[in-house]
């Protein structure tokens, strides 16, 4: 993985600056040519120069001299002599010429090619460079019919441009044997043009490295050009540039020998006719046929004179042909190999457009499961799937299940997530198809209802490194599916992992509303409780002061009572002791508000409580039966809190039930009873249809010492207490109600046994 990553990283910032300078510097340190071929080249580009001057510079080299002798000699059996001037007028002074350069740089690198590479057809490079120039040849004669593709290009100096053309890749092979070892293989493997490996090895192809070394050896423009372009389209080489029809003109023949598979070029890429710089009748059947029949019998004389080989043009054209039989059988399995991905594709295509068509809008964890179950029965036909999923927010398993039992084709079954078993546990770490045996009795045993048949086999759908769930086949997948079921698999679990991000996101959002909800009203009760401390801290605080001139005041009174003679003075001090006696109660109801006695709880019946309270209050008041009502639910749980407090919270509030409904034609007072599941606590309703009480009475009803009664008739501290009792006894009083219709107080409480 991580050499991976480094070559990934190397690609993406290209070529090291450093490497590509080195390996040029590994170019420029090839030695130079010899004196003779830098002499050679003078008279290439000298065209002042003639056939004396020519003569007189082969004949300074006896190596070379008896090289153009020997070519005289294959040229011509019946011809043999000793005088380069008479080897010069019988082959002329520009085959000479080229020859004799060409055969200074071939020799220069032979040595130099024996030893390093071992895949390298050096060979086949040779005469894939050879037919290039001797094509190249051709076509500057006219060789196609019609006007050549450089007419402005002698024939001798095509042949050199095109004989020197991939002078690039000796150059690299002969500086690095092995590394271009590798490189070719590489292009023969992948079947991409070998430039492509050479950037992607050196940093720079065989047309720089060829190039470099052309204008260091000081080779002819037309030749250095040659080197740089002739892989360029001609459309798109440069018109400004120097020797631009010596350049189209060895694209031409680059393309024709390529086509004709003379040769190794290490360039895979196809060539389609006409290639590149000639036009459709010169391409046509006939025209190649015998331009094919004339390069193989100059590739003959010409390898002769250079000594490359002995070839004949029978065996060229026995290698060609085996050479294009070869591309071709390559092409044609390439093909089958793309139509077999093409195919592969299409099916993945297909199972995923069905997969997606199924899906929905908002699709749930039961839509994707279906969807999945749905799009694999497209690849496996006859063949029941299931696809199910774990969501461990909504604590359920989802199973949908896909046969070709007709209507009943879908079948879905949803389970306590307890019933996954070990499916999370035997995922990990599995990446494809594995045998149903491995997951738990009881999901098998669910499978095979919902499937029809028992599980065969089954694959994880993992989405970053989770489990969310599997699909499940009641047979083994066919190999040629499982590419198929490998794309449907990573889809199916980018959905799931969807689909509960998306449950969680809304169970988060009701939770964080009632959350919220939560806080305002308990913001607006924890101002009411603080309002009450410090209400409860200010009546504590006054009862104590209260208390002791209370006491003087009633002790004086019962002093006068006992002393007095006059019966107005002792009417006067019994008044005293009696409204000390009312201010001392009062003063004591404030304690008990501001610190009432902590609850003793103890577990009663909240029916029974009810009913002694309707009793005492019918004897005590003028009500008749009708006006209160109790119902209690079947069900009803005794009630675990402070039975004292809870009684004087259950009287105040039907006091106040009572003279709401004072002025009431018919007054009435209903009181309901029932156990709330939800929450675990009693709650007792109360309804009255008595007066009701307006917004701003209703806000404040629970606030210490506030009544809506005329002055003297409340002191505003019945509901508050109330309020108080159910609180600290792990309840709460909630109030309702609008003018004219009554009111309603509910009273939840504790149930026996609840936490």
């Amino acid at each position: 993985m991580a050499s991976a990553t480094k070559k990934q990283a190397k690609a993406a910032t290209g070529p090291n600056p450093a490497q590509v300078e080195l390996i040029l510097a590994q170019i420029d340190s090839l030695p130079t040519l010899s004196s003779v071929a830098t002499q050679l080249l003078q008279l290439t580009l000298d065209e002042r120069a003639g056939a004396r001057d020519l003569v007189r510079l082969i004949e300074s080299d006896p190596s070379l001299s008896a090289r153009v002798l020997a070519m005289v000699r294959r040229a011509s059996h019946s011809v043999d002599t000793d005088s380069v001037e008479r080897a010069v007028v019988l082959l002329g002074f520009d085959t000479v010429r080229s020859l004799a350069l060409s055969i200074q740089i071939f020799e220069t690198f032979t040595h130099r090619l024996e030893d390093g590479a071992r895949y390298l057809d050096r060979t086949g490079l040779w005469k894939h460079s050879l037919a290039v120039g001797c094509a190249a040849q051709l076509l500057a004669g006219g060789a196609l019919g019609g006007p050549p593709p450089a007419a402005a290009v002698r024939p001798e100096e095509a042949f050199l441009c095109g004989l020197l053309h991939d002078l690039g890749k000796i150059v690299l092979a002969a500086c690095f044997p092995r590394t271009y070892d590798r490189v070719a293989e590489k292009a023969d493997l992948c079947q991409v043009p070998i430039a492509d490996v050479e950037r992607e090895v050196f940093g720079l192809d065989h047309t720089v490295a060829g190039r470099r070394l052309a204008a260091r050896w000081r080779l002819p423009g037309m030749i250095e050009a040659c080197v740089w372009l002739h892989h360029q389209a001609p459309a798109a080489t440069p018109n400004r540039i120097e020797y631009p029809d010596h350049v189209r003109l060895v694209q031409a023949a680059d393309g024709l020998v390529r086509y004709l598979a003379i040769g190794y070029s290490g360039n895979h890429r196809p060539v389609e006719l006409p290639p590149a710089g000639l036009a459709a009748d010169q391409a046509a059947p006939a025209a190649l046929d015998s331009f094919t029949g004339r390069l193989f019998e100059l590739m003959e004389t010409r390898s002769k004179w250079i000594g490359l080989e002995s070839l004949s043009s029978s065996k060229m054209f026995e290698e060609a042909l085996g050479r294009a039989n070869a591309q071709l059988a390559q092409a044609n399995a390439n093909l089958a190999d793309a139509n077999r991905k093409l195919q592969e594709r299409v099916a993945c295509f297909e199972v995923l457009r069905v997969f997606k068509a199924a899906l929905g809008e908002h699709p749930s964890h039961e839509a994707v499961c279906k969807a999945a179950a749905e799009a694999g029965l497209v690849s496996l036909r006859d063949t029941p799937i299931a696809a199910l999923t774990l969501s461990p927010a909504r604590q359920i398993v989802v199973m949908a299940a896909a046969t070709s039992q007709g209507p009943e084709a879908f079948r879905q079954e949803i389970l306590p997530i307890e019933k996954a078993g070990n499916l999370a546990e035997v995922a990990e770490g599995l990446a494809g198809w594995a045998s149903a045996g491995l997951l738990s009795d009881a999901l098998r045993d669910r499978l095979a209802v919902v499937l029809g048949q028992p599980a065969g086999s089954w694959r994880p759908l993992v989405c970053l490194g989770r489990c969310l769930g599997a699909i499940v086949v009641a047979d083994e997948v066919p190999e040629d599916a499982r590419r198929v079921f490998a794309v449907l698999a990573d889809w199916v679990g980018s959905w799931l992992a969807g689909v509960e991000v998306r449950v969680l996101a809304d169970r988060l959002n009701e939770e964080l509303a009632q959350m919220n909800r939560r806080l305002v009203e308990s913001q607006g009760e924890v101002a009411r409780v603080r309002s009450l401390a410090m209400v409860g801290e200010m009546a504590a605080g006054a009862a104590h002061e209260l208390n002791n001139p209370l006491a003087v005041i009633s002790g004086r009174a019962q002093m006068l009572m006992g002393d007095a003679k006059d019966q107005a003075v002792r009417r006067v001090a019994e008044m005293i002791a009696e409204h000390a006696h009312k201010a001392s109660a009062i003063v004591s109801e404030l304690m008990d508000f501001a610190k009432p006695d902590p609850p003793q709880p103890s577990t009663w019946s909240v029916e029974q409580l009810l009913g002694e309270l309707r009793r005492a209050w019918l004897e005590a008041a003028s009500i008749s039966q009708d006006q209160i009502t109790i119902e209690v639910s079947d069900d009803l749980l005794d009630v675990r809190a402070d039975a004292v407090q809870i009684r004087k919270l259950f009287d105040e509030v039907i006091r106040n039930a009572v003279e709401a409904t004072r002025d009431v034609s018919h007054p009435r007072l209903n009181v309901n009873c029932w156990f709330d599941v939800a929450d675990e606590r009693i709650v007792v309703r109360f309804e009255d249809n008595g007066v009701g009480m307006a917004p701003e009475v209703l806000e404040r009803a629970l606030d210490p010492f506030f009544s809506h009664r005329p002055a003297g008739r409340g002191r505003g501290l019945g509901l508050s207490r109330a309020a108080r009792y159910a609180e600290i006894n792990g309840g709460r009083l909630r109030l309702s109600s609008r003018p004219g219709q009554g009111t309603i107080v509910l009273v939840s409480l504790p149930a026996a046994g609840s936490n």
